[in-house]
């Protein structure tokens, strides 16, 4: 099915980056880290303090930014260690990594010290900050996607649903009036994280569907997700940060599956990704024209997954790893044929791995690709039209 997916292929990346161009990539990424390292917030939280370039964050998706929501669902089991084994006092959290995951080091990006909480962790004690329109609120959870068919868990659609909640819960605290004009403003400074469309990609796949329905699969990805922004645009949100997919045909429990994905991605998957992102960045695009667009005060950036994760692929110890192909927990072949459960075998150097599981990057992948799409150049490819960091300043 996966070749029959390559012949009706979109844009595809080109992964044969010149040795001249990676090096230029690698000392931008490196100067990244240094302004970080100098910057007011990562100055101020080494004093123990902390200097927010937002208001707030709040955080919509899948398990790739999922911070624990998803072990308060009835019947729903909590992930075990080794999920957590790096977070730190080495405990699972309900993140789907070996410690923190991409909302974590966005939010540590913008000088919070981590994700904001998970929407159903929280108490009337650990609202407080929330209510006042600061900190924000992850809703995110693992296994769902764009569409409300996709996964068991918590559609996007209820995530919104409860972000909504949480508005109303902000004004009614706020007493109204000038309060509300309030709740507003924060809303419109704060920044609006999404990552999705993965599991959608994934069921695609695992029905067995052939390139020619992978249009009216986008079509369908694209007019939820259209619903989905114009959702949350209507409650007050302006700033949007948007990762794409990855190149799915990366991820070892894809490879797995290809005799010869020890040693390269299965391009088929790869390209259904592409297409979607190619799709979708053209979407956004529209929807925030001005004139004509149907939110034309919103402003966005898209975090490309597909290219960070390409280009650590390509140029692996370039990019400080060792193993791109394998997931660090796991077991048989390539480490993807069994789940990272208790009694999995994983490495000890994990942030050589650029996968924990066969599905999720490591620690160390989400650190470096949240700098990439924070705070890389525009030209470097890796948001577009720009940057996070540009996107938090405007």
């Amino acid at each position: 099915m996966l070749d029959h997916l390559a012949t009706g292929a979109m844009i595809r990346l080109n992964s044969s980056v010149s040795y001249k161009s990676l090096i230029m990539v690698l000392v931008v990424l490196l100067a990244c880290v240094s302004l970080l390292a100098a910057s007011p917030a990562t100055t101020a939280a080494a004093r123990g303090e902390e200097v927010h370039l937002v208001p707030a964050v709040y955080v919509f998706g899948d398990s790739t930014v999922d911070v624990g929501n998803n072990q308060y669902l009835p019947g729903n089991s909590a992930l075990q260690l080794p999920y957590g084994i790096d977070f730190p006092h080495s405990r699972p959290t309900g993140r789907f990594s070996n410690g923190y995951n991409v909302a974590d080091f966005v939010a540590k990006l913008l000088g919070f010290k981590r994700s904001p909480p998970a929407y159903l962790s929280l108490t009337p004690r650990t609202s407080r900050q929330i209510l006042r329109g600061l900190r924000g609120v992850n809703y995110a959870s693992g296994g769902s996607g764009i569409l409300d068919t996709t996964g068991n868990t918590i559609t996007l659609t209820k995530q919104i649903e409860y972000f909504a909640a949480t508005k109303s819960k902000m004004l009614a605290a706020s007493g109204g009036g000038q309060g509300s004009s309030s709740v507003d403003d924060l809303l419109s400074k704060s920044l609006f994280l999404i990552s999705d469309g993965g599991n959608d990609m994934f069921a695609f796949i695992q029905q067995n569907r052939s390139a020619s329905e992978a249009p009216a699969l986008y079509a369908d990805l694209l007019s939820n997700y259209t619903r989905h922004l114009q959702a949350l645009y209507s409650l007050g949100a302006r700033r949007f940060g948007i990762v794409d997919v990855p190149p799915l045909g990366c991820v070892p429990s894809v490879r797995v599956i290809s005799p010869d994905g020890a040693t390269r991605c299965v391009d088929a998957a790869n390209a259904l990704a592409s297409g979607f992102n190619d799709a979708l960045r053209a979407l956004l695009a529209n929807l925030t024209a001005t004139p004509g667009g149907a939110m034309p005060a919103a402003r966005y950036s898209v975090g490309s997954s597909y290219a960070v994760v390409s280009h650590f692929t390509a140029h692996p110890a370039a990019a400080g790893f060792r193993e791109v192909a394998s997931a660090c927990c796991g077991g048989g072949r390539l480490n993807a044929q069994t789940g990272c459960t208790p009694n999995a075998t994983y490495c000890s150097d994990r942030d050589r791995f650029l996968f924990w599981d066969g599905v999720h990057g490591t620690q160390a992948t989400s650190r470096k690709g949240a700098v990439a799409i924070f705070s890389a150049p525009p030209e470097m490819g890796f948001a577009a039209p720009i940057n996070f960091k540009q996107l938090v300043s405007s």
